[in-house]
């Protein structure tokens, strides 16, 4: 199964527990039906809209840009919904929060988040190779940052 409803990396993947993959694979199958859904909808428009003699009238894109912007709503609020609830279930075992150069504040919005483990690494070490892989040591930044943790792998190993 393709995943796509959300941009996580293998690891973090890996680091979801049963109850979080399955609303994840829950999640993902709600999305794929919403896109047959589009297909279908969209086709069956099209179809209608030939049978009367208005295809080639505005109206099909008009048509056509309602349905997909309905979609485009639906999807957002399921992944919103499914990040939100990863958000606050994946929280990472405190005893591995030991040596890293910030504290986990849960009640921080995903780019609070961000921006607070991304400062704390480039002010703990000066130097890139050293930032680099003491950020891919960090144990908790994948669960603590969820979707902002492979932007944020990328940004700091920009520096090397």
């Amino acid at each position: 199964m393709n995943i796509d409803i959300i941009s996580y990396t293998d690891a973090q993947y890996a680091a979801l527990n049963e109850e979080q993959l399955l609303q994840v694979k829950s999640a993902q199958l709600k999305k794929n039906k919403l896109d047959a859904d589009l297909e279908e909808a969209l086709l069956k428009e099209k179809h209608r809209l030939i049978d009367n003699g208005i295809f080639l009238s505005d109206i099909w894109a008009l048509q056509a840009e309602k349905l997909r912007a309905e979609h485009a709503l639906e999807v957002e609020n399921l992944r919103e919904s499914l990040l939100f609830y990863l958000r606050f279930s994946a929280k990472a075992d405190t005893t591995e929060s030991s040596g890293v150069p910030y504290e986990t504040n849960y009640s921080l919005t995903m780019e609070e988040r961000y921006y607070q483990v991304r400062d704390a690494y480039f002010a703990a070490y000066d130097d890139a190779n050293e930032r680099f892989t003491a950020f891919k040591a960090d144990k908790v930044a994948p669960a603590y940052l969820g979707e902002y943790y492979a932007p944020l792998y990328d940004y700091i190993s920009t520096f090397l």
